[in-house]
């Protein structure tokens, strides 16, 4: 995958047009009928409910002193991997489909906001539609108006312009240069860190006072915070991944905790497990349960000291680092790529106040995920906050 970031326009100041809540049902209601017409994400590509997982070996490398805090995006977030027949070129859907599995989640007027995760040939044609529609005709015309059954790469105006067509609100940050020492993205890795954090402090709102304040105080003490935002979408020149937190070490260092298309989950994400996988290695090392790997009869298994089965399995126990090395990537990761890319659900806001750029820019949870007509109407010419 070597698609390069596409230059697209600048705006910093959209005109938001409040939404019209009959209008936003009968759009949704098309939207759904074209969704529900293509075929969905094969449920073996995806795998539920990793988030939570993660916590506990974060927990690990507190005790460790290498971890300071964590902050981990909302847990509706699955993981989605290529496949065979997408190697090499799907990570932009598969991320795009990561997006949508959040979203599939998310409700609205007690309704979800997306009825379902289409498969990739089904978001080939939804890109097709919106281009017919009007959407992004310069990347139309850069991919020649055709993607369906090809293995063409798509990057963040394509998945932009897919989510707009559905009506999803969303935002593209641009950080064309790095911003700290040895190339670092430190203003990148800033706004990252805000998004995540300003998503504790939103916990307590629907909280009545004294369980805000009981709240505060967990949150005090707390290494890993599940949060309720949603997951971004990162895209450099070859590849895209998808953000599901920040990682702060205790030296004060970041890492960004990723879900990777192109990584297998282990094992033990993927169902209850007593003993966790490696996912570096292959899970066949260690067969105890295995009747055949069991060949010897000197010592009957009846006859086996007391706690002998847990101790081999400490033995064989898989330190955190490892079982987070698929999530974690560091600074010095990040700062190979000269340029990054991210897009945002929801709306963010550019505060009128006196600070850099990448401080004055706000997510706003107070905003729907849903456009209005003419709102999506505006999206179909694409704009992007230049941060840096």
């Amino acid at each position: 995958m070597t698609a390069e970031i596409p230059k697209i326009e600048i705006i910093s100041d959209k005109e938001h047009i409040g939404s019209n809540k009959e209008e936003q049902v009968g759009w949704r209601q098309d939207r759904d009928a074209f969704v529900k017409g293509m075929k969905a994400l094969q449920e073996s590509s995806r795998t539920h409910g990793i988030i939570p997982k993660l916590q506990p070996h974060f927990m690990s490398l507190k005790k460790q002193g290498k971890t300071s805090m964590v902050y981990l995006c909302s847990p509706d977030t699955d993981h989605v991997a290529t496949g065979l027949m997408d190697l090499g070129w799907g990570c932009g859907y598969r991320n795009c489909q990561m997006l949508m599995t959040f979203l599939s989640k998310q409700r609205d007027q007690n309704v979800p906001i997306l009825d379902g995760v289409v498969n990739i040939k089904g978001l080939q044609l939804l890109l097709e539609n919106a281009w017919k529609e009007g959407f992004d005709p310069a990347g139309a015309a850069q991919l020649e108006h055709r993607v369906y059954k090809t293995h063409k790469w798509i990057g963040t105006t394509e998945v932009y312009t897919m989510l707009a067509y559905l009506g999803i609100r969303c935002t593209i940050l641009d950080f064309d240069r790095p911003t700290g020492t040895n190339n670092s993205h430190d203003a990148m890795f800033d706004w990252i860190q805000s998004y995540f954090e300003e998503g504790c402090s939103e916990e307590g709102k629907l909280a009545e006072a004294d369980a805000r304040q009981q709240q505060a105080g967990k949150h005090k003490d707390r290494v890993v915070h599940i949060t309720n935002r949603p997951p971004i979408y990162l895209q450099h020149s070859g590849h895209s991944r998808t953000i599901i937190g920040i990682e702060i070490l205790s030296d004060g260092k970041r890492n960004l905790v990723m879900f990777d298309p192109g990584r297998r989950m282990a094992r033990s994400y993927k169902k209850n497990v007593s003993v966790p996988e490696d996912d570096m290695y292959n899970s066949g090392l260690l067969s105890l349960n295995n009747d055949e790997e069991n060949t010897s009869t000197d010592t009957p298994p009846e006859e086996l000291p007391d706690g002998w089965l847990s101790k081999m399995r400490n033995l064989f126990t898989v330190p955190a680092s490892n079982l987070l090395r698929p999530f974690r990537v560091d600074s010095n990761s990040i700062a190979s790529n000269p340029q990054y890319q991210l897009l945002v659900l929801g709306e963010v806001n550019e505060l009128k106040i006196a600070a850099p750029t990448h401080q004055c820019l706000r997510w706003n949870p107070d905003k729907s995920f849903l456009l209005s007509s003419e709102e999506r109407e505006q999206n179909k010419k694409i704009g992007s906050f230049r941060v840096v």
